[in-house]
């Protein structure tokens, strides 16, 4: 206790002296009849004002970089964009159905930072742009980020080679929280409805807690509106699977309230891929028509929000339901049979096996501002309810169908609760510091004739603290502290059929029984501490340089720690350990940047060391089990993780667009045996993107913003690999295409069409999920996107 106290006191109470003065922005704010507005809401990052009867304000202790800034006052259209702080800054804004005052003040291309974190800010347009198929596998061309798929629309990240439970996912501050163990299936998010994101390097645990152990990705969907009707209309298609979808982003604003609807429709067929055999268990099985069989799928995703805006008061409450029903290839599930692959000419029906998941959220937001300080309070609750649905099959004698739902192999229905508290407050002109209580609740149920994961029970309560200290214009420090307790109950699950089957086998009962006993009843409780430092110095006025070091903590999983059985999505038997302790891990992590010009560059080094990482090793010893091979124990072992990310982008007499980015990785276990110093599986190979852009008609009245281009894709060979993976060949794929905007008298329209792997090559994506069966990646791809913006 007496340790928490001094670092809440060296965190949050005690400021060193101060000597340095920072920026202020002031301003006046006036209706469309130049009368100024008194009262009217004003929010700069954790900084809060009203305008005084003159309309004016003033705030202070700003250092240099860009800021989100809004401006509420009922009755008028509120203002919601970027600023750009570089000096003492006077702003006017007229109240009004007008977006032209907003012009001015979006942030500029060569923003300094305000953080020591190593962080990418994504748009909505972004996304939309560059949407292929999945909001994961959207964020692949950026530094650093690759994705784990499986079949069309379905995957989830990658951060610096790091994913599933090592990668925290965040909507409007509340975790998603689903299966992330599995790799055969991804995030319960419609990328159509994320309106910003940002992307966390390296340290991220102390206000994220466990899982963020890789990095952070925090969508954020709280935007304020403008006034009156606003929105879009997308409507996609794309050759590869013959998807067609449909999405919906509504907004509307008046005076205090503001409310937003948003819903997705698609389904997918069959996709092609560039062959028509693979290799799976040494058997040949045929691909008809260089389609996969029972690939297709489809997705029906509904969002709600209801916002109330005050003086000093912002609340939200959001609504999500996000459902998919998708197809896995037969040839993947389970022992290998040409029968079951054969074309049954239907190219958009989802046979057996298939997943089906529905996700619902429901995330309550509430901020009060003060003068100097913010405090945060959200609640949050989410049911994921995940099934595999299978042909009943035996693997043994004695076993019988379910009454009901005899063909459903696995039932996984997880329910979460959060609550969160955070206040944050200006201590001085150049000290801020943060404090924030989380706590978490999940009850995982499980059914279904198969057996993979056990029922568990936990409890999380983390409790962090963070301190900023801007040293100087050029120097920002900043500080962070996190103390968690977590407890899970494991449920026992014996199968007295199988220990039947195996004593009429011959097995010994001891045997017998530990086979039979699918997972032991386990409790459990672990603490942890971390600790962040972090250096940001403005250099020179075009670079600017972070260092980051910290740790990060990941609390095993109950199929870490419980499970004994059957995999049948890696067809193997998976043997958990109940003493496992929490992934433990250590990053130093470093960002350079430079911009002048139409000139960007960063790179971006960094370092992992982690005491236990856990992993599944090959035991050396067959299970007895029917059809299940080798045991794969998890495991712990110290584990080292190393890389760089560059990123280059140049424009060119203001039309032609150049982006080149690059990612080398390396990793690999530190074990007492210098032989079994394997690289972490689901390792991204050494890889790149690069595209070159145009711009046509720039001041056309009907056509405008015309951009053409070409970009590549790149991975080396991946032949450092985990004791259960294949070594990876490299590849080159090329695509292209073009971007407008249509205006014809009320019409306009944005027009997105992109070819991906033109040449139709045939490649292989080391973190695919089908990566295993020798299945390429999906074959030549036309998608085209037609987005109608909604403005009254």
């Amino acid at each position: 206790m007496k340790q928490f106290l001094f670092v809440f006191l060296f965190f949050f109470i005690i400021p060193p002296s101060s000597f340095s003065q920072d920026y202020y922005l002031e301003g006046e704010i006036k209706n469309s009849a130049a009368a100024p507005l008194e009262g009217a809401h004003i929010h700069v990052d954790n900084s809060f004002t009203l305008t005084n009867a003159g309309g004016y304000f003033r705030i202070g202790n700003l250092p240099r970089g860009s800021y989100r800034m809004t401006v509420t006052y009922l009755g008028y259209q509120s203002i919601d964009t970027l600023i750009t702080i570089g000096e003492d800054k006077k702003i006017f804004f007229t109240l009004k159905d007008d977006t032209s005052t907003l012009r001015e003040v979006l942030v500029k291309s060569n923003a300094r930072r305000t953080t020591s974190a190593n962080k990418e800010v994504v748009s909505q347009v972004y996304i939309q742009d560059r949407f292929s198929g999945s909001l994961a596998k959207t964020l692949e061309r950026l530094p650093g980020i690759n994705s784990v798929e499986i079949g069309a629309g379905t995957s989830k990240p990658i951060i610096r080679g790091l994913g599933f439970n090592r990668i925290a996912v965040s909507e409007n501050g509340i975790k998603q929280e689903g299966q992330q163990w599995g790799a055969d299936h991804g995030l319960e998010i419609d990328a159509f409805s994320v309106e910003n994101l940002e992307i966390i390097k390296g340290v991220g645990a102390i206000e994220h807690g466990s899982d963020a152990i890789g990095g952070v990705i925090k969508i954020i969907n709280d935007r304020i509106p403008r006034e009156g009707l606003t929105g879009e209309v997308i409507v996609l298609g794309k050759t590869v699977n013959n998807t067609v979808a449909a999405s919906t982003n509504l907004a509307y604003k008046k005076e205090n309230f503001f409310y937003k609807i948003k819903a997705t429709g698609s389904e997918f067929g069959d996709y092609s891929v560039p062959t028509n055999n693979i290799v799976y268990l040494s058997q040949n099985i045929p691909i008809f028509n260089e389609r996969l069989k029972n690939t297709a799928g489809k997705e029906v995703d509904l969002y709600g929000q209801v916002g109330y805006l005050a003086n000093n008061y912002k609340g939200t409450l959001s609504l999500s339901n996000v459902y998919f029903k998708g197809g896995f290839f037969p040839g993947a599930h389970g022992v290998p049979s040409i029968r079951r692959v054969q074309d049954d000419g239907d190219k958009r029906n989802i046979d057996y096996p298939f997943q089906r998941v529905n996700h619902f959220k429901a995330i309550s937001k509430n901020e009060w501002f003060f003068t100097g300080s913010t405090l945060d309070v959200t609640l949050g609750y989410q049911n994921n309810h995940r099934q595999e649905w299978s042909r009943f099959h035996t693997h043994y004698q004695g076993q019988t169908p379910p009454e009901k739902d005899p063909d459903l192999e696995l039932n996984f229905n997880l329910n979460t609760f959060d609550a969160q508290v955070k206040y944050s407050r200006a201590l001085s002109e150049t000290h801020s510091a943060s404090i924030g209580v989380q706590s978490q609740v999940q009850d995982n149920k499980l059914s279904g004739y198969n057996f993979l994961l056990p029922e568990y029970f936990r409890t999380t309560t983390g409790i962090y603290l963070t301190h900023e200290y801007r040293a100087s214009q050029k120097v920002t420090l900043n500080l962070g502290g996190r103390f968690d307790y977590s407890k899970i109950s494991i449920e026992e699950n014996y199968d007295p059929r199988l220990f039947e089957y195996l004593i009429n086998k011959g097995q010994e009962p001891s045997v017998a029984s530990g086979y039979a006993t699918r997972s032991s009843e386990i409790e459990r409780d672990f603490t942890n501490w971390n600790l962040m430092a972090g250096l940001l110095n403005n250099i020179y006025p075009n670079w600017d340089a972070s260092l980051n070091a910290g740790t990060s903590f990941r609390l095993p999983t109950a199929i870490e720690l419980g499970a004994n059985g059957i995999h049948h999505g890696s067809f193997r038997h998976e043997q958990g350990d109940p003493n496992l302790d929490p992934e433990k891990g250590y990053v130093v992590d470093a960002k350079l940047n430079y911009s002048k010009d139409g000139f960007k560059a960063s790179m971006s080094p960094y370092i992992y060391y982690f005491d236990n990482y856990i992993y599944l090793n090959p035991s050396g010893i067959f299970s007895v089990l029917p059809h299940s091979g080798q045991i794969y124990q998890f495991t712990q072992n110290a584990a080292v993780l190393t890389g760089v990310e560059v990123e280059v982008e140049k424009t060119f007499f203001g039309k032609l667009r150049t982006q080149a980015v690059f990612e080398y990785l390396y990793n690999r276990q530190v074990t007492a045996k210098r032989s079994g110093n394997y690289p972490l599986p689901f390792s991204p190979p050494v890889n790149g993107f690069g595209e070159v852009g145009y711009l046509l008609f720039e001041n056309s009245k009907s056509i405008n913003s015309t951009e053409i281009f070409a970009n590549t894709s790149f991975a080396l060979e991946q032949n450092r690999i985990a004791q259960t993976e294949e070594t990876t060949p490299g590849y080159q794929i090329f695509g292209a295409g073009f971007r407008t905007s249509l205006s014809f008298g009320n019409f306009k329209a944005d027009v997105n069409l992109q070819l991906t792997n033109i040449f139709n090559t045939k490649y292989f994506n080391h973190t695919n999920f089908y990566r295993a069966l020798e299945i390429p990646e999906m074959g030549r791809n036309i998608q085209l996107m037609l987005r109608i913006p909604i403005n009254k």
